[in-house]
This record gives C-alpha cells, sequence and structure tokens, in this order.
C-alpha cells in the first residue's frame, strides 16, 4: 500500500460518519469476521467503513436477499458515504437467488455477506456458493442478527468458512448427539439433538464472531408490547377435533401435517383478529406494519384499510411498494401489509410505531427481524407491538417458542396436539 493512500485511508476513518460504538466494534475485529449486531444498530455503515479500512484496492461485493437489494439501503448508505468523503467506491451487489450460479465471477472482491442466515446450510447450493466466494476473497464479512438463531446447528458453514472444520460432517461427527425420531414410520429416523463440547464451540465461536445487542449500542425510545388475545373459532376446534371443514359447500380434509398446520394456524380466529385490527386503525393516524402469512390474509386486510382510506403500502411475494425515505417525517394514517418471508428482512420501516403481529410465523429468525424492521435506529418515536394470540390454540404455543428465541418445529407442534 502507497504512503499517499494509507494517509488517505486514515483520513477518512478519522472523519468518518460512525457512532462511536461502532468504530469501537470496529477496532475490535480482523479483517475477515462475522458481525452479530441487533437488527438496527448500522451493520450496513460499519460494512462500507470496514471494506474502507481493510480493502487493498479490489472491488467490493454485497451478497443480499432479493428484497434488500430491490430496496436500495445499500445503495443510498454507500452514496452518503462517498459524497462526505468525496470518494468512490467500485461495488456490485449479488442476490442470493443467483449466487450459486455466479459466485465464481467474483474472485479475489472483497465480500460482505448481508442476512449471512441466508448460506448457514453447507450442504445447499447456496451455502456451497457462499463457502467457495469467502475461500476466494480478499476478506470477507457476515453480518447477521440471528446468525445461529436455531443453536449450534446454524453455525456449522460459519465455522468452515473460517477454518475451523472441513465440513458437514466433520462437525457432526465430533459434535452431534443423536436421537430417534419417529414421523410416521416404523423404523425412527436419527436426528440432531444436542452437541458435545459446547465450551470449546463457543470459544471457536468467539475468534470470528462479535455480538452487539441494541441495548449495548442505541438510545432508542421504549418499546412497548402489547397482547391481545382471543377466543379459538368454531372452525378451528372442528379442525381440531375432526380434520375436515366445510368451506363453501366443499369439505377440505386436513389429512397430513402440513395441511394440518396450515389450517390450525389460519382458523385460529380471522373474524375476532380482523375486527380488532379495524378498530385499531380507525383509532390512531399513526403509521402502522402489520405483519402476516396468508394471502387471504392480506386481502381481507387491504379491504378494511380501503373502507378506512388509509394509505396502503405492501411488501409480498407478488408486490413491494414501501415510502420513499424523503417521504418519511410527513407521512401518517399510513398502512404497511408485510408478508413475514418477503419483508422480514431488509428493508427499513421506521416510519411506522405501530407494530401488528398478526398471526404468528414459525420461525424467530423472521419473528426477530420483523420486529427490528420498525425498532431500529433512526426510530424517534415509542414503539408498540400487538402480538395478536388465539388462546387454547397452537398459536399460544408458537409465541411460546418464540419468545424461548426457538423456531416452533413439527416436533413442537406434534406434541402440542398430543401426536
Amino acid at each position: 500500500m502507497s504512503l499517499t493512500v494509507s494517509k488517505k485511508r486514515r483520513n477518512i476513518l478519522r472523519n468518518s460518519i460512525l457512532y462511536d460504538f461502532q468504530k469501537d466494534l470496529l477496532n475490535k475485529i480482523e479483517p475477515s469476521y462475522l458481525i452479530a449486531a441487533d437488527t438496527g444498530t448500522g451493520k450496513t455503515i460499519m460494512s462500507i467503513y470496514h471494506y474502507l479500512k481493510h480493502s487493498n484496492g479490489e472491488p467490493l461485493l454485497i451478497v443480499v436477499p432479493p428484497q434488500k437489494k430491490k430496496e436500495g439501503g445499500w445503495d443510498r448508505d454507500i452514496e452518503m458515504v462517498c459524497k462526505h468523503h468525496g470518494i468512490e467506491i467500485e461495488y456490485e451487489q449479488l442476490s442470493y437467488g443467483v449466487l450459486a450460479k455466479q459466485w465464481d465471477k467474483y474472485k479475489g472482491w472483497f465480500v460482505v455477506f448481508d442476512e449471512a442466515h441466508y448460506i448457514k446450510n453447507p450442504t445447499s447450493q447456496r451455502g456451497k456458493a457462499g463457502m467457495h466466494l469467502a475461500k476466494h476473497s480478499t476478506n470477507f464479512l457476515l453480518l447477521s442478527a440471528t446468525p445461529n438463531a436455531n443453536g449450534w446447528i446454524d453455525t456449522i458453514n460459519y465455522f468452515i468458512m473460517f477454518g475451523f472444520y472441513k465440513n458437514k460432517t466433520q462437525f457432526l461427527k465430533k459434535h452431534a448427539i443423536y436421537e430417534d425420531m419417529y414421523v410416521g414410520r416404523p423404523r425412527p429416523v436419527k436426528v440432531v439433538a444436542d452437541f458435545t463440547d459446547k465450551d470449546e464451540l463457543k470459544r471457536k465461536y468467539n475468534t470470528f464472531a462479535i455480538e452487539l445487542s441494541k441495548d449495548e449500542a442505541l438510545d432508542l425510545p421504549p418499546l412497548v408490547f402489547e397482547d391481545i388475545y382471543f377466543k379459538p373459532s368454531k372452525e378451528y376446534k372442528t379442525i381440531e377435533k375432526d380434520r375436515v371443514l366445510e368451506v363453501d359447500n366443499e369439505l377440505i380434509l386436513y389429512d397430513s401435517i402440513s395441511k394440518l398446520q396450515h389450517g390450525l394456524r389460519y382458523y385460529a380466529n380471522q373474524k375476532d383478529k380482523l375486527k380488532y385490527i379495524e378498530m385499531l386503525a380507525e383509532s390512531t393516524t399513526e403509521n402502522i406494519v402489520i405483519f402476516y402469512n396468508y394471502t387471504d390474509e392480506k386481502e381481507e386486510l387491504i379491504k378494511i384499510m380501503k373502507k378506512l382510506k388509509k394509505r396502503i403500502y405492501e411488501v409480498s411475494g407478488q408486490h413491494s411498494e414501501i415510502p420513499d425515505k424523503n417521504d418519511w417525517n410527513t407521512l401518517n394514517n399510513s398502512v404497511t401489509i408485510v408478508q413475514y418471508r418477503a419483508g422480514s428482512a431488509g428493508i427499513e420501516l421506521q416510519y411506522a410505531n405501530i407494530v401488528v403481529f398478526y398471526s404468528p410465523t414459525y420461525s424467530y429468525q423472521d419473528y426477530e427481524q420483523a420486529l427490528g424492521r420498525c425498532y431500529r435506529n433512526g426510530q424517534n418515536k415509542k414503539v408498540t407491538a400487538y402480538r395478536f394470540m388465539t388462546r387454547d390454540t397452537i398459536e399460544m404455543a408458537i409465541y411460546g417458542a418464540l419468545n424461548k428465541k426457538k423456531d416452533f418445529n413439527e416436533q413442537l407442534f406434534r406434541k402440542e396436539l398430543g401426536m
């Protein structure tokens, strides 16, 4: 590195627009690292300065979920840094959807994996591509608010990428504890139940990962949870008892685990939830975000919000529209309806300070990140999060798992129904 480049780099870091807690974090980590920081603590801006600190002129590649690429947050933050310092950054964004096919075009780049849990599975095509790309990068960063949402099983590819294990087989051979699980077959299936040598795993993990919570980093306004309870619907009780339901003069059979899970979650109590959300929306001009699962839920929510003459935005698999950031300060009386899978990660929704979990997700990762879309750096109002829960239904069990920072899986579902 030339003396001129070195001096310019020092000036950039000295005059950065980072908060002190962000500077402290970057001073503690190596060129290749995993930043496990809460949503809203500024992982994007930290990554840009980390790249400026450690690159030697190679371009920057940011691997992102498709929704985050569309939203443009990386473009805005890179433009902001470049304008502040009068520099240019050569970079590209690559969607995880095409990572497996295109990773080898970016050998020798400095790579940031945003929402790195997208490559946590070391045997998937995406996970393998991420591992190869990291190996052929000059340096790489992994960013995720929930890198190990399901425990050590989620970290295997990270351990491989940082050189502690050759592959998943070696990791499991050393650490996995198996148990028998019956899944409707006469013979049990071996599944990973736990891990040995957890202290060793923690020690190794801490050599390449750093954690940062909102509480440590940000002076955010209060976050208040309001749990709203409903009684189970007649439809729910019928499905639970008979595994069948008549809908529009047609009998729907819930004769598989997946169908039964869908039926019980959807029919917990749509009628009373819709009444409550209408009352809530009618009583305020604050900006609201509603997280949902099913298309039928979205369509009913949109009908209500149109009737109330709300300004409606939607983030789903079919449509993606949120307010322009320049309009946030003057925006009010809006409702943004967000499907968990499409919008729990990768978008900024700080313009809203009322969050409604209309129906629960099974994924703790999606749940945590959904909340973090609104409650993040830049939020200046108290955030109230309403969780709709139907008593004596699987919704209570789902939230029980999420409160323990766990996914709600098939095993827990079977246990809940005594199957």
